[in-house]
């Protein structure tokens, strides 16, 4: 429960997502628990710079417990979050829209293996052949592919779409129209590249029920952080300096500075 506390309302859903988070913290709240049973041992809870330090810590703590249970109040319910998420999804239509995106898989000949440029090429072109001729793509990326990572999982390079590739790999792959297609050799700074497609999704807009959940996240968020400001700014608002004691305060430490 008071890992939960300490977590602003509008990461929650992300913060639980992630055992390591909650761990993390855990072990934080933990460790100060410990060093604040030392200091208590040793008393030095009742020296006078650490009753000034707890004395500000609480007024702090109190302070944004108040604005918790206040923002709290004003927290939106399920249908104004989605009445909300409704509107930021149409009125943003490029923010939920996704790009053009691809599922391939590569073979690697590196250039720089002992090879020449010319030597890269042939043996890319050779590779090449024997897919031509039936040899599975999978175990030829397992047994040939200078690229360890995804020769380990038979060239699989996952769904990419367009900028997350080297310009000549991303042109080549595009390219491509049907799943099964191979390419000719495609040089890049890493060597020579044997791409074949797997699959193909095109350009779309994402569906609004896709997207809900992490528009939810976004808008409680937003209106926690918007509830929470106007409650500080109507506090500082009857806030009121004291001029003098501000010129003084300030020309005695200025002072003190430059002895």
């Amino acid at each position: 429960a008071m890992v939960g506390v300490l977590v602003p309302v509008g990461q929650r859903g992300q913060f639980y997502a992630n055992p390591a988070n909650i761990a993390a913290m855990a072990e934080a709240i933990y460790g100060q628990r410990a060093l604040a049973t030392q200091a208590r041992a040793a008393k030095h809870d009742e020296t006078p710079e650490a009753r000034r330090q707890l004395a500000l810590g609480a007024n702090r703590v109190l302070a944004d417990s108040w604005i918790d249970h206040l923002a709290g109040q004003k927290a939106p319910t399920d249908a104004q979050l989605d009445a909300h998420a409704r509107t930021t999804y149409n009125a943003n239509p490029n923010q939920f829209s996704q790009s053009e995106q691809l599922r391939a898989r590569h073979i690697l000949v590196a250039g720089n293996a002992g090879r020449d440029d010319a030597q890269a090429k042939a043996r890319a072109e050779e590779l090449l052949a024997q897919l031509r001729q039936g040899r599975p793509f999978d175990e030829l990326a397992r047994e040939a592919s200078d690229d360890k990572g995804s020769g380990q999982r038979g060239g699989d390079l996952g769904t990419f779409g367009k900028g997350s590739m080297v310009p000549e790999f991303e042109a080549a792959a595009f390219a491509l129209t049907k799943p099964g297609q191979l390419s000719e050799p495609v040089k890049s700074q890493f060597g020579y590249h044997i791409i074949e497609l797997l699959d193909a999704k095109p350009a779309r807009k994402l569906p609004f029920e896709e997207v809900l959940p992490a528009l939810r996240e976004q808008v409680r968020a937003r209106m926690d952080a918007q509830e929470r400001g106007r409650l500080w700014a109507e506090e500082q608002a009857q806030v009121k300096i004291d001029g003098a004691a501000l010129e003084a305060l300030m020309h005695r430490h200025i002072t003190t500075f430059n002895r």
